[in-house]
């Protein structure tokens, strides 16, 4: 996957760099910004379908990319507010120099790719909770005699989380419609890219191939609740240093107060004698 992305940035840059030297080369801005438009519909018409944007397609929704930067979140979408940014960077860079220019365009035009995955990492981390319940909600139902597609169908009612609740609903509404299970499961788990999710679906299908899951399913509710209290360890550091470094602001701007008042006390005695 980091190849496909290494050639949409290799294209967005010589596609930014032409754009740039236009702009540069003519007031009319609002027809670049059309052009970069139009060259973002013309991508996604030669394109779709093929290995590159399908496996940047399948990135992008891994990572939530419509729920972060909207339901309308294409490859070719991506790649022209990318180019578009890398050409404002390099536009707005290189009155201070051409490498200064360079680097200011690759890095805003990186960035839309470089902070999917962050927010992805972020969601992972608010779905534990939820993920948690639903592994330990799916172990007493199966315990009770429940066929594990009927609770399966049922987890979304556990979830409050707004992307992995589409996710179940999605799948519930597969599953009522008698739809394979297995590619079910597959389309459930290409939406995310979470090792816990993972692992769900793969004990899932054991249990579907065996019957015998309730204690798998224990034993990694147990683990993402281990993981539900480092993370929330994690966070409890965070904001003791937050807090920490909030108290030193204070002090120093106390002390830089008490130190201005004292140097001018001192200034106007000097100035009376």
């Amino acid at each position: 996957m980091g190849s496909y992305i290494c050639v949409m940035i290799v294209a967005a840059c010589i596609t930014s760099s032409l754009l740039t030297y236009t702009l540069l080369a003519s007031d009319d801005a609002q027809r670049i910004v059309n052009a970069c438009v139009e060259f973002g519909g013309m991508l996604r018409k030669k394109s779709h379908g093929t290995g590159v944007y399908s496996a940047l397609e399948e990135w992008i929704g891994k990572n939530g990319g419509s729920y972060h930067y909207g339901m309308k979140c294409t490859p070719g979408r991506l790649f022209t507010v990318s180019v578009i940014m890398g050409t404002l960077g390099i536009a707005a860079g290189v009155n201070a120099g051409p490498v200064y220019g360079l680097m200011t365009g690759a890095a805003l035009m990186v960035m839309p790719y470089a902070i999917l995955p962050v927010l992805n990492r972020r969601d992972n981390e608010r779905m534990l909770p939820d993920l948690h319940t639903v592994y330990r909600a799916l172990a007493l139902q199966i315990r009770a005699g429940v066929y594990v597609t009927d609770a399966l169908a049922e987890s979304y009612t556990n979830v409050t989380n707004r992307r992995l609740r589409d996710a179940f609903i999605s799948l519930a509404g597969d599953i009522v419609m008698k739809a394979d299970i297995y590619s079910s499961l597959d389309r459930f788990q290409r939406r995310f890219d979470n090792r816990q999710i993972d692992s769900l679906c793969i004990t899932v299908t054991q249990a579907l191939e065996s019957g015998q899951a309730v204690d798998l399913l224990g034993d990694i509710s147990e683990q993402i609740r281990d993981m539900e209290t480092s993370v929330m360890n994690r966070r409890k550091g965070r904001l003791e240093r937050n807090l920490t470094f909030y108290q030193l602001g204070m002090l120093g701007a106390v002390l830089a107060v008490a130190l201005y008042a004292c140097v001018g006390y001192m200034l106007d005695a000097a100035r009376s004698l």
